[in-house]
């Protein structure tokens, strides 16, 4: 990033210029909830959580939420893509986290490639900005920069900012990042040498703190012969199903859709109700369950085989890029420690790749 993109603005001005925004956006900070940092809409009088390491809960459910109405149908009812911003005030995600930042950048391509266009991810999406935060203290099961990140990484931002204490420093990524800083620009001034050889410094400590570092170059040719080796015999087996690790990734996508019908009008000719969308996990038994109550992937085994290939094989096929961004929530939340890392690293450590080895 060149130095003449680089702006200044005080910290204790950020509150002033947000809520001048307000009006303009539906606007998602970090706070601290219960001991843990979420994203919230951002209200007047609230402060942000500058300290925190990264929320617990991806802010991809800003974009993407865990549950949403798809449309209403029923008599009188209009069906129609709903997924709008609420008021019609377009999004601004302000603080959010390098790695969750480069998660949404994943999520476009599911649902705004060639193939497939999601209509209400990218009516969100196009009418959002945003803003990252640098990392300065990545936690100890932080392993981005095993997968193409870094505490500064600018991938699907617009705005990156950097906390310098008493100043945060700015910079623009993208063009509609440009036109939000020229807009706002009674807010910011022209940051100083002094100020980016802060910054530098401080990355340079924010990386040298990232201990976690595998080797998975090549672990798409790795697993394009492994999917009958033995050793997902072993991976599996201290797995719960519970989905927790798949709910907290930031770039899991899978859902599922059901239609609610009003009970009041259940025996209707005509009934009404909605069409829902909601989260759902590949680890769940009921997630590739057939009508005809067959299951291609009855046990614990092929469920966590289906999630490692999808990130690590099937996406880089795909969409040419592995979806993970290793930003640890699956390893700090799994209630029986399951290290995402030691399995990478132990299907980097395969030999011989049997394509005829039988399980």
């Amino acid at each position: 990033m060149e130095n003449k993109k680089f702006k200044i603005i005080k910290k204790k001005e950020i509150l002033k210029l947000l809520e001048s925004l307000k009006k303009e956006y539906s606007i998602f900070v970090p706070i601290e909830d219960n001991g843990d940092a979420r994203f919230s809409e951002f209200k007047s009088g609230q402060d942000i959580f500058w300290d925190y390491r990264n929320t617990k809960i991806s802010p991809k459910e800003i974009l993407f939420p865990q549950a949403e109405t798809l449309f209403c149908f029923g008599p009188g009812a209009e069906v129609k893509a709903e997924g709008s911003t609420p008021g019609g005030k377009d999004y601004l995600i302000f603080g959010i986290r390098p790695c969750d930042a480069q998660a949404i950048s994943l999520l476009d391509k599911v649902f705004g490639g060639e193939d497939f266009e999601d209509p209400y991810y990218l009516e969100r999406r196009k009418k959002t900005t945003v803003i990252s935060l640098a990392c300065s203290k990545p936690q100890i099961d932080c392993f981005c920069t095993s997968l193409k990140g870094k505490p500064e990484n600018e991938e699907g931002a617009d705005i990156i900012l950097f906390d310098l204490g008493e100043d945060v420093l700015a910079g623009a990524v993208t063009k509609k990042g440009e036109k939000f800083i020229e807009k706002q620009n009674k807010w910011f001034k022209d940051a100083g040498q002094s100020d980016v050889d802060k910054k530098d410094k401080l990355m340079d400590l924010s990386l040298n703190k990232i201990k976690s570092q595998i080797d998975i170059q090549n672990i798409k040719e790795k697993l394009d012969n492994a999917f009958n080796d033995l050793l997902w015999n072993e991976i599996h087996q201290k797995c719960l199903g519970c989905g927790i690790c798949t709910y907290f990734c930031p770039t899991c996508h899978c859902f599922d859709i059901t239609d609610e019908i009003n009970p009041k009008a259940a025996d209707s000719k005509t009934p009404e109700g909605k069409r829902v969308r909601c989260w759902d996990s590949c680890m769940y038994p009921l997630f590739t369950l057939h009508a005809s109550g067959h299951n291609p992937r009855p046990t614990y085994k092929e469920r966590m085989r289906q999630r490692i290939m999808h990130k690590f094989n099937y996406c880089p096929e795909n969409f040419k890029e592995i979806f993970c961004v290793g930003c640890g929530r699956c390893i700090r939340n799994c209630p029986v420690n399951l290290d995402l890392r030691e399995v990478l690293v132990s299907l980097m450590s395969l030999g011989s790749l049997c394509k005829d080895k039988k399980i």
